[in-house]
């Protein structure tokens, strides 16, 4: 009987493993965030030599960028729909 109790235990984890992650869209929830604090972007672009444009946001407060943070975060794990 305990073989089979560890059988099936092993089993169901093996499904949940084997079940990949959903995959997370990091600049959607950065954006998502910024929006929905209505943080403001630095109007002046850094241009790097490679081509990438670099843009700052301005927070005013150590308290604003905990919030920030704790925005990314629960987006972040937040299960996204699947196709």
């Amino acid at each position: 009987m305990r073989e089979i109790s560890l059988g099936l235990a092993f089993a169901a984890f093996g499904a949940i493993i084997a079940e990949p992650a959903p995959a997370q869209d990091h600049h959607k929830n950065f954006v998502e965030c910024t929006k929905e604090l209505g943080l403001q972007r630095d109007p002046n672009a850094l241009r790097l030599q490679n081509g990438h444009v670099v843009r700052r946001w301005h927070l005013h407060s150590e308290a604003q960028m905990a919030v920030f943070n704790d925005c990314v975060a629960r987006k972040a794990n937040l299960p996204s729909a699947r196709p």
